[in-house]
């Protein structure tokens, strides 16, 4: 598109102090965001993004236009999005934000236009005086989740870059904001929604893996879930439940008379059936059908066998 001169001379003005004002951020924001494990993206407003939003009128001020530089912090989930506005405020001066509160909306409940938390922010001012000529320079922070980025990235240019005007993709475009929105509710309520009748269920193996967590609650402090999935497999081997974890722990611990500080609850686990003369650890772990790899290392008090070469057996 043809750009007049004057238009041209603005931008090149704006390009020269937001292109240091994106350095700034790039080390005042992004380091805090990225410790976050949050992603940080940034951009500067081209020249002909810049001509067209002036000749819609809803730029007041040429020289400082709000989102001449813009960037988005992308975050996990709808839950940390407060976290990451708490962020952004610890560091800048806020101007405006958009929506001013979450509770209220403009669009109707059958809409799913655009509408990003976006905070409008300038630099607080120089203590040292270098770069003062940015303070007080607005920018837009955006801040959204990964599906909604993703929806963004996806469907950007067949909304607002396109040389022609199609109902049908801009209603599919909005049919999967959508569905991406409901997804989004579903995994920031996941908690209370798995209370409900329609999804409050249990598989056996789920109803054991409990099961385990409850018995090494009682012996041991550790990331749970894995530890008793772990532990269920290698009980599994020998056709031993839950029920018979606790007795199995301990027959091993009267044999040593006592619980070694040296050893995994896994590892106790392997040594506890390895030597358990009940459960016959070694003809049953032959079997083939028995899938399962155990895991071994030199600290484990284990049975002559287990020294043998298998394909089955990890030894550290």
């Amino acid at each position: 598109m043809k750009i007049a001169k004057v238009v041209r001379d603005l931008h090149a003005e704006c390009d020269a102090v937001y292109q240091r004002l994106s350095l700034d951020a790039q080390e005042r924001l992004k380091p805090r965001v990225e410790a976050e494990k949050w992603f940080f993206i940034s951009r500067i407003k081209q020249l002909e993004s810049y001509a067209l939003k002036l000749e819609t009128g809803r730029v007041t001020n040429p020289r400082r236009p709000e989102d001449f530089f813009a960037c988005t912090i992308v975050v996990n989930t709808l839950s940390e999005i407060e976290k990451a506005e708490r962020l952004v405020n610890s560091i800048y001066a806020l101007q405006e934000r958009r929506p001013p509160v979450d509770q209220e909306t403009y669009k109707a409940s059958s809409s799913f236009a655009f509408d990003d938390l976006r905070l409008y922010v300038v630099q607080p001012e120089s203590t040292t005086g270098r770069d003062s000529d940015l303070d007080g320079l607005p920018f837009e922070v955006q801040i959204k989740t990964i599906l909604q980025h993703a929806w963004s990235m996806a469907t950007h240019d067949l909304i607002y870059k396109t040389d022609s005007v199609s109902w049908a993709r801009e209603r599919i475009a909005f049919q999967v904001k959508a569905m991406l929105e409901h997804a989004e509710i579903a995994i920031a309520e996941a908690s209370r929604l798995a209370d409900t009748p329609a999804v409050a269920k249990k598989d056996k193996a789920t109803t054991e893996t409990l099961k385990f967590i409850e018995e090494i609650d009682r012996i041991w402090s550790a990331d749970r879930k894995r530890l008793a999935e772990t532990i269920r497999q290698a009980l599994k081997i020998c056709d031993r439940s839950a029920k018979d974890f606790p007795d199995i722990i301990a027959v091993e611990r009267r044999r040593i008379g006592l619980l070694p500080a040296n050893l995994s609850p896994y590892a106790f686990t392997i040594q506890a059936l390895v030597n358990n003369p009940e459960v016959d650890f070694e003809q049953k772990f032959g079997r083939v059908r028995t899938k399962t790899t155990i895991v071994i290392h030199g600290d484990i008090d284990l049975r002559e066998w287990t020294n043998n070469d298998h394909p089955r057996i990890l030894r550290l």
